[in-house]
């Protein structure tokens, strides 16, 4: 960590964090608290609430929470130490620096100009050689539609190699060991020479636009086809990301972001117009990366490539499910997608053309929870039909629900592998796959490697959502997705007034398809109808002694002080609701498909569900 904790402590006494908020967006003093319309997210009403009197500030709609600090950390993109010197700058406090990182902001410095002035150098030999070699890497960007347009704005160049750049940099007055440092360039025994020669060269930058590496790919046979920079004081290909910077904005606008697995294949859906487009760096994607995402995204879709490498990186992927996926346990809550392209394609081939631009629309659409996507790579491995291979399909699809034991989504899916295993033999049941579950040994941790990794402080607050309300919820029996999100919209109903008339009065007919849920809400809707009946007396009281055991369903919640949040919070769970049931509706439509039922037929429900689905989600964040 670069400063103390005493000045750390000093600039977040010295911020006021209604004035801070306030230069980002309109607020309105409501009781004690400040409201607005959240700044991360599409809302017509606020629900964005400021408390000056704890210094944290909690959106009900999107879930994101944090302090002053993590406030500038989510709108300028920086990290901790940014926004302490941001906020210290910004009160006049001046702050201490450890002396080790004095001298590596002056390395680093030193660094990014040494990646700017190479980017530079790339970008003019591309454009002005009269080299056969830069011919050739114009010739080949011509063709893949990349013009002269495409290079300026991705800094696209060329490397010709033959210590012309080591050249280039001395007479800019840049030291060897400098150049070494940012990795453009290499000692070996005949002195210093360039990292890179005769290949075209994709300039890497990091979130506020600044180069920090680079990746080159041969225009002919040569091995390896792609080179990247190593790790660097300024690059770490687990923290960072090809084509983020330019990326950054549309992934605000839009709340989601594709990953791919290739340089061209940003900038073709870039320019096809799908702006919110990321690459991985030679790795799959990180916990680092999702981290990151999920400061500015909701949601992040992984497209593969449909061959044998794209495989291995989509199974890869899947070690990072861990419990922070689950709603319940999510401080960023964010939803990981996956995208399978037909075999022998990348996205750059299907940009080529308005046919393949309408399938990678469609494929977009019918994106795969990166949960099912996994388990259904362990059931596939297995014949369904034969008994003894059923039990390994299970054992095998466990070990994917292994980090999410005891959450929302572990019980979500141990139901989606019971209808899979069902349908194929033996009835198996929701509990019997759960307690199969709590039987099963953890598997290891995924290794994180820690090189060049800069220690962040995060103090983000751990605000109450409509997803985590329920207090002992590993307590509750193993109930469905559905259930559960029932019991919470019930549990709200009974407990909060405000929730109580809202629902009553905006949802056309039963919200529950539960038997004892949906009796209970009759009767409150009956009550409701007589003079006095909800708005005097104990509501709670009396209708568990018209539906014996109501009370107890919900004692774990407490959403008596819901008080004005409560219609954002009554907005939530329907939400979740309508998306829990078309999910499923969207998986019997999948696997009925397998089977060769009425093909058409289903791709017309399957089109129609996906549809519904994503508009659902789109107005949740609106």
């Amino acid at each position: 960590m670069r400063y103390s904790e005493e000045d750390i402590a000093k600039v977040k006494e010295a911020t006021d964090l209604v004035a801070l908020v306030r230069s980002h967006t309109d607020l309105r003093l409501k009781g004690r608290d400040w409201w607005a319309c959240c700044p991360f997210h599409k809302e017509k009403t606020p629900s964005f609430k400021v408390s000056p009197d704890g210094g944290f500030w909690h959106c009900f709609g999107c879930g994101e929470s944090g302090d002053a600090f993590g406030f500038i950390m989510r709108t300028e993109n920086m990290s901790f130490p940014e926004a302490v010197l941001f906020l210290a700058d910004r009160a006049h406090i001046e702050i201490r620096k450890d002396p080790r990182a004095i001298a590596a902001a002056g390395q680093r410095q030193r660094l990014h100009t040494i990646c700017t002035d190479t980017a530079d150098y790339y970008l003019n030999y591309l454009r002005t050689s009269k080299s056969t070699h830069a011919a050739a890497a114009r010739d080949y960007l011509s063709k893949r539609g990349f013009g002269s347009d495409t290079a300026i704005q991705w800094r696209l160049g060329f490397a010709p190699g033959n210590h012309l750049l080591v050249q280039h940099l001395r007479s800019k007055g840049h030291r060897d060991d400098d150049m070494v440092a940012a990795n453009v360039a290499v000692r070996r025994s005949s002195g210093v020479g360039d990292r890179f020669f005769e290949r075209i060269i994709f300039p890497i930058a990091d979130m506020q636009g600044r180069i920090i590496a680079f990746g080159g790919r041969v225009i002919d046979d040569h091995e390896p086809k792609y080179l990247n920079s190593s790790e660097t004081p300024l690059f770490s290909k687990r923290r960072n990301l090809y084509g983020i910077d330019l990326a950054k904005s549309s992934m605000h606008e839009s709340r989601m972001v594709l990953v791919v697995e290739g340089y061209t294949d940003v900038i073709a859906l870039h320019k096809a117009g799908h702006c919110a487009v990321v690459a991985t760096l030679g790795t799959a994607l990180t916990a680092e990366h999702v981290k990151m995402l999920s400061r500015t995204v909701n949601r992040i879709v992984y497209v593969f490539d449909g061959d044998q490498a794209g495989m291995r990186a989509a199974d890869k992927a899947a070690e990072h499910i861990d419990r922070s996926l689950s709603p319940e346990f999510a401080a960023t809550p964010v939803t990981l997608d996956v995208v399978c392209l037909p075999t022998g394609t990348d996205p750059a081939d299907l940009m080529d053309s308005s046919e393949g631009q309408a399938q990678f629309t469609q494929l977009l659409a019918e994106a795969t929870p990166l949960i099912e996507f996994a388990i259904k790579r362990k059931m596939d491995k297995w014949d369904l039909h034969r008994p003894e291979e059923r039990q390994r399909a299970l054992n095998d699809s466990l070990t994917v629900l292994l980090p999410l034991k005891g959450t929302m989504l572990a019980r979500h899916y141990a139901e989606y592998i019971a209808d899979c295993i069902s349908r194929s033999g033996d009835t198996i049941t929701e509990k019997q796959v759960l307690d199969a579950l709590e039987q099963t040994r953890d598997r290891p941790p995924v290794a994180a490697e820690a090189e060049g990794a800069e220690a962040e402080q995060s103090t983000y607050a751990a605000g109450t959502t409509a997803g985590s309300a329920v207090a002992g919820l590993d307590e509750l029996p193993s109930l469905s997705v559905t259930e559960l999100i029932e019991r919470e919209l019930l549990a709200l109903v009974l407990l909060s007034s405000g929730a109580r008339g809202y629902v009553l009065e905006s949802v056309q007919g039963v919200p529950f398809s539960h038997p004892l849920y949906r009796a209970a809400y009759e009767q409150l809707q009956r009550l409701a109808t007589e003079a006095g009946g909800v708005a005097a007396g104990d509501v709670l009281s009396e209708l568990d002694e018209l539906v014996p055991g109501v009370a107890q369903l919900v004692q774990a919640y407490s959403f008596e002080d819901a008080g004005e949040d409560a219609r954002v919070l009554a907005d939530n769970v329907l939400f979740r609701l309508r998306e829990s049931a078309l999910e499923r509706k969207i998986r019997l439509i999948r696997s009925d498909l397998q089977k060769g039922d009425d093909t058409k037929a289903l791709l017309e429900d399957l089109a129609q569900a996906s549809q519904e689905l994503h508009q659902i989600r789109a107005q949740r964040f609106q």
